[in-house]
């Protein structure tokens, strides 16, 4: 399966909007799993991996991230050390955005795997772990050959399911009274 990126980010914020976070987190959801597509990591496995979750809130990426997007300039005076997060896979957007917000190079450890972002090219050493016991956030680091960027994202097909079962939440229930004010062809099918 192949998807446009912009067919993914929107997917994703459905999916997330559908698993009960709110919209502005949804929104950014979309967008981090849109940038690990461009560097060629399966952001729809992660964000499945998280919207599956009982109790996402003292761990949950997309909510640290958030936190963290907010308080980027921190960093320029110290380090961010960040315990027991889930799929920390999902920060690297976050942090990106940190890089962008504050024109610095940011030097990311988790669980002993490293990434460096400008926030428009990521390097890592190797993938990063599920669970991760720490991720620490520094500025520092030269982002040295970067992921090459994709245009596509190509996710598994029970990923891409689960997503779409989420996003689904976000609809409204059809009902014989609006299919036949116009939602859906109704008793008339003109096409």
């Amino acid at each position: 399966m192949s998807f446009s990126l912009n067919e993914v980010e929107a997917m994703a914020r459905k999916a997330a909007r559908g698993a009960g976070f709110d919209w502005g987190v949804a929104e950014d959801a979309g967008r981090a799993v849109r940038w690990l597509c461009v560097q060629g990591i399966d952001g729809v496995a992660a964000l499945c991996s998280v919207l599956g979750r009982a109790h996402p809130d003292t761990d949950c990426p997309l909510l640290l991230g958030c936190a963290l997007s907010d308080r980027a300039a921190h960093l320029l005076k110290e380090p961010m050390r960040l315990e027991g997060v889930a799929q920390p896979v999902l920060l690297l957007p976050f942090i990106a955005m940190a890089a962008r917000q504050t024109s610095q190079t940011l030097w990311v450890e988790c669980d002993g795997a490293h990434a460096v972002t400008d926030g428009r090219g990521l390097a890592m050493t190797k993938p990063f772990v599920p669970k991760a016991t720490y991720v620490e956030i520094c500025v520092d680091g030269v982002l040295s050959a970067p992921r090459p960027h994709q245009s596509r994202a190509q996710p598994d097909a029970a990923d891409w399911e689960t997503l779409t079962g989420y996003a689904h939440r976000t609809y409204a229930p059809a009902t014989e009274d609006s299919r036949l004010r116009g939602a859906g062809a109704g008793l008339s099918d003109n096409d």
